[in-house]
Parts: structure tokens; sequence; C-alpha cells
């Protein structure tokens, strides 16, 4: 059967000027978001955080391109042209000429002009032909200023001479109305032009299927080939339209993101809007054989279905299962081979849920069995490109399949329940992975737009005769993935790092998400390792704008060591020496997380380590046998990392279980027997010893010696001056609780299975005891705190008895971390959770950090490197960025976005307008706005 080849590529969205960097921002998950830029749309004239709001948007934020212009000298077009046309037919001119280049037809060179075609996706041209036409309505405008100004009392000669000087001032931003104006300003006239510079014959046209247009200009396009009308086509799509007409309307549908776009997610809410251009170049598979081209991927197949009745704005579930039908009906093979799908993805609740319900039923329907696909859309990294949505998630998905590797599902934290439950067809990836090696090199690509009509398109791949895996720098990037930044500034004194701070929250608000990875490995990079530092951890650009500036305002307090803004925002002057730090190692009841959490999807170290560990992915994560090896792996994969980065301690202390890891940390055993003896001891005391039970109690040790007077309970641990846990028979636990309840201290039961550090567990201590007289410690080289004698191990501690001992005695958790406390700045948990970190300050007034190895997050491990970079600690932050994507920032530059002739007039334009009964002076008047984005 006959199918169509994709042989050249081009692409032009924000962040992206090239499939190629299209594709790796996809796998290292940059986003392109940013606050409108005020030269595009002036927020203060249109957005209102009330949804109701008549005629304002609720959204701030969108994908723009930045730094792009068009180079007409090069072009051979005139200014006049230039000007009078809208930048869509540019941006697609100029990268219809890649494409057809990156195919081996550099400026049409090759081409059978005769025999090629041209179709575009596009809707309502662009928004900067719906602006120049605000020219032509002057004489409403000038009626409306009339009427006003004569109901003021204005005499007509005052009014000729004031709307004389408005008329200047309103017209100035607008080109004059020429012979190009009207070819200039037509969506139709696109893909013409393209065919006009290049001398193609086969034909070019413009569709517009609202959001399914550039997807329906490559059916339409592959439907001509097919048939023998053409030899070869340029189809794709280009939109510029974030203007008021566009933005407002989606508002009124409650279509764009109150909050953070998510897709696929529980949390969907809308999307936000972006623009750009995409085009690709095909030709029949035979002809492109022949001639030797490559062949990015093959078009297998295409549906197009309307909703009928449905909705005129929100896809329905049985119009897009029409379309997938007729899809694989022509690709000659089932939905269910398909391992990857670029989906429409608005990251509206309503059209996630009939996306992914359509898709997983139509998956279920051809195999029940089927392995679960993976799914993402590009919307979530650069917008709703409307238009050029569709071609956008084409050409993301041609190099999925070329560079054989599934790209993560950007913009889903938490994903959709159709992603979760039980059978579920689909699935959202935190990471990029290799694509299945017994699965087909697949995908399918889905575009809806208003209307209802529905388009999917499918693309495969021939696998070659060898296996062949991903590139190294694919793989590299997709362990890279970060959802918040670190972002480290210095100063020589208080008021050079409070200039620092202000000048980058001045910047924050301009940048774009990705671009907050840009800065901060500039700022990192910058760093000269001054006294005065400051340190924040932030996850969009308004929240780096805030952080640092309550950064600011907290340098005004004359910061010590370490001062604590919150949780992610750190400032400080370091002294004469560095600062030291002291490690915390949780026990059981820590966490919950079975997965590594986002340490060990962005660590090699810390991945290597759970991948030793073997630890089996199901069992209850609290249960006694599953959780001690759990949180042991987890906190040894958190050591790992932060060796890595450099960061070092002076003492540490493990509450119970986690004095294995600090014996660990402190050399006395390796990693393999670590890793044994928590599964020993977990086992044992899962297995052994009487029923019980434990409660924390909200009291001091000596008013809980009072609340259990006479009852069969012990103090297992004291967890801080007022922080005291008991343990023993659930009904003496029981008969504690109700006491303190009626004294007014708050009682919390624990979750666990034993009366551990009772005598309860006596039995479990033995069986353990007895494992441990055959094991082989070495000695204790590093300050270890113990939470069984409250003093630091010497280095020739008997461990097998203190072991043994710690099972049944109370955790002296307090007398521990106050000991180490005297030489400590700065407190950091190392392991799930962060429970042990507000102990530990609670009880010494030390600040601390916890690194939380389960959280889903970076936001853990950036905490401790700020902190630890402020105080002074080492710190190799320079490795926090390597193999990581980042592009050149520079701090001081002017960002260049497109800019709206409707933006152009300063708020005080009108200043330059005669006073009434003042005459303009002879030839007045701005200068002409000349090429504006021209070359």
């Amino acid at each position: 059967m006959t199918r169509v080849a994709i042989v050249g590529m081009a692409c032009r969205f924000p962040d992206a000027a090239s499939p190629r960097e299209l594709w790796e921002n996809a796998v290292a998950g940059r986003r392109a978001f940013r606050r409108i830029p005020d030269v595009r749309m002036r927020l203060d004239d249109y957005w209102d955080p009330d949804p109701a709001a008549p005629d304002r948007f609720y959204a701030r934020t969108a994908a723009v391109l930045e730094g792009y212009a068009f180079d007409r000298v090069a072009h051979r077009v005139t200014g006049s042209t230039y000007r009078s046309t809208d930048l869509t037919h540019w941006l697609a001119l100029e990268t219809a000429g890649r494409a057809l280049a990156d195919a081996g037809f550099p400026e049409g060179g090759g081409l059978p002009r005769a025999r090629t075609g041209v179709v575009v996706g596009n809707t309502l041209t662009g928004e900067f032909t719906r602006a120049n036409g605000m020219r032509l309505r002057w004489p409403y405008v000038r009626r409306v200023f009339a009427e006003a100004l004569r109901g003021q009392g204005w005499d007509e000669d005052r009014l000729a001479v004031f709307l004389e000087g408005v008329e200047k001032t309103y017209k100035q931003p607008f080109p004059a109305i020429d012979e190009d104006s009207l070819a200039g300003a037509l969506s139709n006239t696109i893909a013409g032009r393209i065919c006009n510079y290049f001398g193609l014959g086969g034909g070019g046209y413009t569709v517009d299927g609202a959001c399914s247009s550039s997807l329906l200009s490559v059916t339409s396009a592959a439907g001509s080939l097919l048939s023998g009308d053409l030899d070869v086509a340029v189809a794709g799509g280009v939109d510029l339209s974030i203007d008021p007409f566009e933005i407002v309307g989606f508002a009124k549908t409650g279509a764009l993101a109150r909050s953070e776009m998510r897709v696929y997610d529980r949390g969907s809410n809308g999307f936000w809007p972006g623009e750009g251009c995409g085009m690709v170049v095909l030709m029949r598979e035979e002809d492109a054989r022949a001639a030797g081209l490559r062949r990015y991927a093959t078009i297998a197949g295409w549906g197009v279905s309307s909703d009928g009745q449905g909705s005129i704005t929100r896809p329905e579930s049985d119009g897009y299962r029409l379309a997938l039908a007729r899809a694989y009906e022509r690709a000659g093979f089932g939905i269910e081979t398909v391992p990857f799908f670029e989906g429409h993805g608005t990251g509206t609740p309503v059209g996630d849920a009939n996306e992914l319900g359509a898709l997983t039923a139509a998956r279920a329907e051809a195999d029940p069995d089927a392995q679960a696909a993976a799914i993402g859309s590009a919307k979530a990294m650069i917008g709703h490109t409307k238009a050029a949505a569709g071609v956008a998630g084409l050409i993301k998905a041609v190099m999925a399949v070329d560079a054989r590797l599934l790209p993560p599902t950007i913009g889903c934290q938490d994903p959709h329940e159709l992603l979760t439950g039980p059978g579920a067809g689909l699935r959202a990836l935190r990471t990029a992975e290799p694509w299945p090696r017994d699965m087909p090199l697949r995908a399918g690509v889905t575009a809806m737009g208003f209307g209802g009509i529905n388009t999917h398109v499918v693309i495969d791949k021939e696998a070659p005769a060898r296996h062949r895996a991903p590139h190294r720098r694919h793989l590299m990037l997709a362990g890279s993935l970060q959802d918040c930044e670190l972002l480290l500034l210095d100063g020589e004194s208080s008021a050079e790092l409070r200039e620092h701070l202000a000048a980058t929250a001045d910047l924050a608000p301009r940048l774009s998400y990705a671009q907050l990875g840009d800065l901060a490995h500039t700022l990192q990079r910058d760093l000269r390792e001054l006294p005065w530092r400051a340190a924040v951890v932030v996850s969009s650009p308004d929240d780096a704008e805030r952080r640092l500036r309550q950064l600011t305002d907290a340098l005004e307090r004359d910061p010590g060591r370490l001062v604590t803004v919150d949780d992610r925002a750190f400032v400080g002057c370091v002294g004469g020496e560095a600062g030291n730090i002291g490690f915390l190692f949780p026990g059981q009841g820590s966490g919950r997380g079975t997965d590594g959490g986002a340490l060990r999807r962005r660590f090699a170290q810390a991945a290597e380590v759970h991948e030793r560990a073997g630890l089996p992915g199901d069992g209850d994560p609290v249960a006694t046998d599953v959780a001690q090896p759990r949180i042991v792996t987890a906190a040894t994969a958190g050591l790992r990392v932060l060796d890595w980065l450099g960061v070092e301690a002076e003492s540490a202390v493990g509450h119970s279980l986690g004095e294995l890891v600090a014996l660990h940390w402190a050399g006395a055993l390796d990693e393999a027997l670590l890793s044994e003896a928590a599964r020993v001891r977990g086992e044992a005391m899962a297995t052994y010893g009487e029923p019980g039970t434990m409660a924390s109690l909200s009291a001091t040790p000596e008013r809980v010696r009072e609340l259990t007077y006479g009852v069969d309970v012990v103090i297992a641990g004291y967890n801080g001056p007022e922080r005291t846990v008991v343990a023993g028979p659930a009904g003496a636990v029981a008969a504690v609780t109700e006491r303190a309840s009626r004294q007014g201290v708050v009682c919390t039961p624990l979750a666990v299975s034993h009366a551990f550090h009772s005598p309860l567990v006596a039995s479990a201590a033995d069986v353990f005891g007895g494992w441990l007289v055959d094991t082989r410690f070495g000695p204790v080289r590093r300050r270890v705190l113990s939470t069984v004698t409250g003093r630091e191990l010497a280095e020739d501690t008997d461990l097998c008895k203190l072991l043994h001992r710690q099972i049944t005695e109370p955790v002296l958790f307090t007398r521990a971390v106050q000991e180490a406390a005297r030489d400590v700045d700065l407190f950091v948990e190392v392991g799930p959770g962060q429970v042990l970190s507000s102990l530990a300050t609670g009880a010494t007034g030390v600040p601390s950090v916890a690194l939380d190895t389960d959280e889903r997050s970076l936001r853990g491990l950036l905490r401790v490197a700020g902190a630890a970079y402020v105080i002074g600690a080492p710190l190799m932050h320079e490795r926090l960025f390597t193999d990581r994507l980042t592009r050149p920032l520079d701090l001081d530059a002017e960002f260049d976005f497109l800019a709206s002739p409707c933006e152009s007039v300063a708020p005080d334009g009108l200043s330059a307008v005669p006073a009434p009964g003042e005459r303009p002076a002879n030839g007045a008047g701005p200068a002409e706005r000349g090429d504006a984005r021209g070359r």
C-alpha cells in the first residue's frame, strides 16, 4: 500500500526555532510560558481575576515568540509590502522555506515545481490584520469623540483642531492602506504567497478547521499525493493570534486556565495560549526512497470526523471515536499497537476526560490486554497554538519515533483518574523512557477544533534491522527534568546583595518558565563566593519575583549566619569559617513513597542505590517489613546525591532505625550490609513480639509520667521538650489517650504494628541480636550522636550490643540532637518525610531543612543546597546543572517580542495631540515606524 513520507520539517514555536529544539524541550520538560508582554497586550487594560468581568480575561500567561524577525531583504520583499502584510504570511513563508531546505530542496531547487502544492492551516489570518483594521474605523471613533465633546460645549473650530491632532496620533501605528493591504490581510493568500515565492504550480490554499487546521492541512496534502494530483506537498499551520478578540473569547467559554496549566491531570483547569508555525514536506514514500531522501516517518493513515449534534466548543467522545476508527482502518493496523499518543490535550476538565475516555475505550475494544500507551501534549510546553497546534504535535511525535524515545507527559503532576485506575490503557510518564523493544515505532496525533471537527493522524517508521538504543544526549536530557529551580546570589555587602536581589526580582516576571532554568544557571556561573548570600527555590516567574522581594525585605533585618524567610528562601552572611551541617536520619513512620521520588529520576546516584536494593514495587509501604528497607534505601540514595554535590556533615543523629544509616555514613557498615540489616530488622520486628501500640503526646516527659502513672506503658521516645512517645498494650495506651484528652493534652495514636522500644518487642530484639552476632562492623570513624545513649559513639563501640538494645530501649532523640547542635549551624534531614527537621529545630533552635526523598518535586534537594550555600558549607553547585538543557541568558538584554500596533502608543501618547485651540505644527507626527519586525 502506498504511503506518504515526511521528508522535511521546520518550525518556529516559543523557545523552539527548530524541530530539534522542540524535541529536546519536550524531553527536558522546558515550558515556554511567560506573562503576556505589554507590547503585545497591555494587561492593565485587559486582565481581571474575575472571570465575569466584561471585556476582560483572567489568565495573564501565554507562550509567545521571542527574538523572531523576518529577514525581508533576504526574501526580496519590499518595505511597503512587508508593512501591509500580516506577520503570519512572513512566518509561514520563512518556515516553509526551511522545511524545503531540510528536505533537500533549498530555495525550492530540485522541486518538480509544477506538481508541488502548498496547504496551510490558519484561522482568522493573524491579530495584526485585526489591529490594522482599526485605521479604517477612524470615522466611527471620530463620531464618538465629536458627539461626546459637543455635549461638553465644544464649538466646531475647537473640535476640528482637536480631532485633527487625535487622528494623526490614532493612525500613526497602522500602515496606510495600499495595493498590498487586501492580499496581506487574508488567510487564503498565505499558501499562495509561498507558491508565488518558490514558483510552485501545484496549487496553494488555506484550510480552516479551527484548532484542527494544521493537521487537516496534512491530511489534505497527503490525499492529493495519493491521488496523484501532486508529487510534493508543503503542509502545516501558522497562528499569531494572542489578542483581545481571541483571549477574551476563550475566557468567556471558561477555557483559559485559572491557575497553573495542567494537562491530563486531576487539576486540569484550562489552557494558556501560544503561537507559532510548523511545516512539513510530504512525498509518496516510494518517490522519496527513489530520490534517496531522508524519511523521518510515514503517514500510515488518518481519520476526520465531526461531532454531529454535539457541542460547538468542546470535543465529544463519540465523534472522536469515529475519527480514530477511520484512521486505523486506513492504516491497516490496530490502535492497540500504538505505544505513544500525542494528544489534543487542552487541559480543560471536559476536554481531557472526553479525549482520554475515547482513546481508552477504543484501545480496550481492540485488545483489553494491550500494554498501556504513553500520552502527552505539546500544548503543555508551548501553549495552545490553535491553527498550528496539530502540526506542533505531529513534529513532536515524528521526532519521538525517530529518536525511539517516549517523551514525558509535561504539565501532569497528579495524573487523571483515567490514567491511574484499574486497567488504564494509557499512562502519564514522569520522565522520558526508551521505546518499548517489543512495540512498533508508531504514534497517533490528535487535533480537535471548534465546530466539532476531529482529526487523527497515524505515523509509523520502519524499525531498523538491529535494535538501536536512544541517543545518549536524549537520555541525558530525560533525566534533567525539574519542576523548580534554585537561584543563588551573592554580594560583597548587604547593600550589594540587596541591589542584586532587586534587579533579579525585576527581571523574573519577564522570563518564561524555561528561562528560569537559564537564569539559575547564569546566576550560579556568575557567583563569586562572596560573604553575603541568598538562595531561593522557585517554581514560576511570578513565584520567583515574590520570593526575591521577600529576601530583599529580609536583608533589612541584618541577618546572621542563616535567616529562613520560609522553607524555600534563605539569606545570610557567611562568617570567617564554613558553616557546619548535621545530618538527621529518620526512623520508621517517615514517608510512604516507594518509587524514589524526583531524586531517583533526576540523579543517577540515587537511581543506582534503588536499583541495587531491588525493593518490590508493591506491598504496604508502612508495614514494618516493607517500611524499614524502604526508608533506609531512600536515606542512602539521598546521601549519595548530597555526597556528589559535595555537601558534608560534621555529625549525624539517627532516630531509631535511622541510626543504622548514621553508622553507614560513619563507615561502620557498607551499603550492602546496611540494606541487609534493615531487611532482617524489619522482618524481626514485624514477625516477633507481643501485640501493642504507641501514641505521641504533646507534653514534657515529666507530665507524661504523671499521665501514665499506674498504667502498663513506658516512655518509648523523647522526641522533643514537649513531644513524648509512649508504648504498651493497646488497652493501656488507650487508657493514657483518654486520660490525656480529659486533661487537655493532645495525644495522637501512631499507626504501628507493635509497641516498639518497649519490653513487648524483646523477642524481636533477640532475633535481630542473634543475626548481629555474626555481623562484622567497621569502626565508627565519624561523629555519631546515638539515640540509644544520647552521647557520641566511640570509635570502638560494640555495635552488636548497641543495636540489640536499641529495639527495646527508648529513643533519646532530644538529648542526642541537643548534643549535636553544639557544633552545627544547619540540620539536614536525609530520607523520606520531614518529621525530624521540625523536631530538631524545636529542641535546639538550630535551623533545619528536609531533603524528603519521597517528594515528586525536586524542591527538597534544592532547599538543602540553598541553605548549605547560604551558611558557607561546602557545595559543588555547578553540578546542579550537569547534563541539563539550559540556554544562554543575558541578564541585561531587552527581550524582543512581536508587538501589536495597538500597544505602540505609550500611556501618555496623546500628549502629542494639540491642546484645544492650538494648531499642530507643520509636518507634525511621529516618524514612520519603518520595517519594525523586518531587517
